[in-house]
């Protein structure tokens, strides 16, 4: 009898633990950042950009998204300003239209600020 109670103890503290580490991780989650929301954007193929480059990134709805180049967190040419659907996303872009140098693409919207690096080198 003794050790069916010390089962039933041992049991209840088991179970109280795991709804206590359940309650905390659902505590810890309120107010992360939900991945649904943000567009994925992909690195250019080539470490030194020149000629045309294509950017490519994927909208997982309908999202509003300005597509830019920034130099030095200043926007220095905003290639789009519309609103995409879901799915993949191709922009082309002649970088001789900007002198060489280190610039960052990228895209902004709402919800998010990405960018990656890119160099020039025409």
């Amino acid at each position: 009898m003794e050790k069916a109670v010390q089962f039933l103890f041992v049991t209840f503290l088991i179970l109280i633990a795991i709804i206590g580490y359940r309650a905390l991780l659902r505590r810890f989650q309120k107010g992360q950042v939900n991945h649904q929301q943000f567009c994925e954007l992909y690195p250019i193929d080539e470490l030194v950009a020149i000629g045309e480059i294509t950017f490519y990134f994927v909208c997982p709805a309908a999202t509003e998204v300005l597509f830019g180049i920034w130099q030095n967190q200043q926007l220095v040419l905003e290639l789009k300003k519309e609103q995409f659907e879901a799915g993949g996303h191709l922009i082309r872009f002649e970088s001789t239209a900007l002198p060489n140098g280190v610039y960052y693409y990228g895209i902004q919207t709402s919800h998010q600020h990405t960018t990656k690096r890119m160099e020039i080198a025409n």
